[in-house]
Parts: C-alpha cells; structure tokens; sequence
C-alpha cells in the first residue's frame, strides 16, 4: 500500500515536472532592508537621509539594474486589502501629482513600475503578529538559558552589520547585496532555535514560529495566485522573508526562482 501511493504521488507530480521551462513564472525576491526603520522588526534597520542627492542617485542607479531583470509584475510587502491605495498613489505619482514618500515600496517599487510602464503594483503580506515576551517566558521557565541568550547576542551581532552597512561609503545597491547573500540569509536559523523555547505542555515558541512559516506561506501562496505564465515577477520584501521565499518558490514545481544577486552590484 505504501509503494503504491508513493508511485500515485510521483506519478500527479510528472505533469508539473514535464512544464516548459518558459512557461513557468520566474519569481525574484529582493531581500530588503527598511527605508524607514522601525515597524515591527526585532532589528530594525538604522534609518539614513534617502532623500539626498546621493542616496537619490544609489536608488535611480539600483532601478536601472532592477530593470535588467524586465519584471512583468512587481510585488511589494502590504497586505492585499491596502493594493488599491497604493495603486491610487501610483497613478497620482505617474500624473505627477505625488512625491515618492521614503519607503522602499515607493522609492523603489514604484519608481521601477514607472519606468517599465506598468499599469499597477501588487500587493501580498499576511498579518500576524509575534510574540517574543511569551517565548522568552517560556525558556526561563524551562531554564533554557543556552537558548534566550543567543537571540539578543545574534541580534546584537546583526543590529552592529546593519550600522556598518549604513555608512556613507556603501551604497544602498552594495547594501542590498549583502542582504541577499546565503552567508546573511543563514541567520534565519534563530527562528528555529525561537521554536525550540517552552515545554511539551506550553510550546509557546513552536506556537509562534508556526505562525511565523504560514504568514511567509500565506505570502508566497499569494503571490503564486497572481502568477501567469511566462511572467518575470519581482518580490520587494524585508530581508528577513526572503530565506523563505526562496525556499518556496525553489521548491514549488510551478516556478522557476530566479537569484537576485545576479541583478545588484559586485562589488
């Protein structure tokens, strides 16, 4: 029985594995740090001028290269009930009757969208909240203190490479190259070891990270549910999405994933 439904399911998977590569939607993710800062981030990122003529510059220079990759559709981190505001943003922005506000959702998202002559910007996030008090609780109440005291000395760790990258000398495309490496995604790791923090009775941390994995599913099930075939579809989100994403999307048979250090700069 157990070899016969094994073959049945190797058998429903031969359709998705036989699809055309240029069929399949290629999907980019663009690991991206806060424009703003703050937000709901356990590290958020040092917040910096984006407005001056040199960051200005790093943004229209970072674009262009973004552009390589001729994104049909472009998707930002907001939840899908905020779409048609931003859209509205859009279309006043590309009437000239709307300044780009700091965040990278505009900054880059629609400042891309104009120069390919896209018509609109699509949305996907689900909202989900975490709860790091009762995950911390949990793990002094069990005394997993080899567990508590790696969160702050990682996040320490990536709070000090978010600071140095903020520099003047880096710029924002150099910036976001770092994000996008495996050597940085690697951090995601923490999550696990959040999951690990409670008891049988009370997996308060299993708890939470069960909701962190399925609002990123839920994202990458609403991005897969705009997908058409043959599109080019590029995923502006905060970095620290993007190690799941990835994984999503390179393990879903209906996509091909496309490495977005190969659209920023080398060096």
């Amino acid at each position: 029985m157990k070899r016969l439904f094994i073959t049945a399911l190797m058998a429903a998977a031969l359709p998705f594995a036989a699809l055309a590569q240029d069929e399949r939607p290629q999907v980019m993710v663009l690991g991206m740090f806060h424009f703003t800062g703050g937000g709901s981030d356990y590290v958020n990122s040092a917040v910096d001028d984006y407005f001056s003529p040199q960051r200005q510059a790093e943004i229209d220079a970072l674009v262009v290269q973004l552009a390589e990759f001729n994104p049909t559709k472009i998707v930002v981190e907001l939840t899908p009930d905020g779409e048609d505001h931003f859209n509205e943003s859009y279309q006043a922005y590309l009437g000239g009757n709307h300044e780009l506000t700091v965040n990278e959702r505009q900054q880059i998202g629609m400042r891309l969208a104009a120069r390919l002559g896209h018509e609109r910007l699509y949305a996907a996030d689900y909202s989900i909240g975490m709860d790091f008090d009762a995950m911390m609780g949990a793990a002094a109440e069990n005394g997993q203190t080899h567990l508590s005291d790696r969160l702050p000395q990682l996040m320490g760790e990536i709070q000090t490479l978010d600071e140095s990258l903020n520099q003047a000398g880096i710029s924002i495309g150099e910036r976001l190259r770092v994000y996008n490496t495996a050597e940085f995604l690697a951090a995601h790791n923490v999550y696990l070891t959040l999951a690990q923090m409670g008891s049988v009775e009370n997996p308060a941390g299993a708890n939470e990270m069960a909701g962190w994995w399925g609002r990123n599913l839920h994202t990458f099930a609403q991005i897969a549910q705009l997908s058409e075939p043959g599109d080019r579809i590029l995923v502006i989100y905060g970095s620290g999405h993007k190690f799941l994403l990835d994984q999503f999307f390179q393990d879903a048979a209906e996509f091909e994933w496309v490495d977005a250090l190969n659209y920023l700069p080398t060096e």
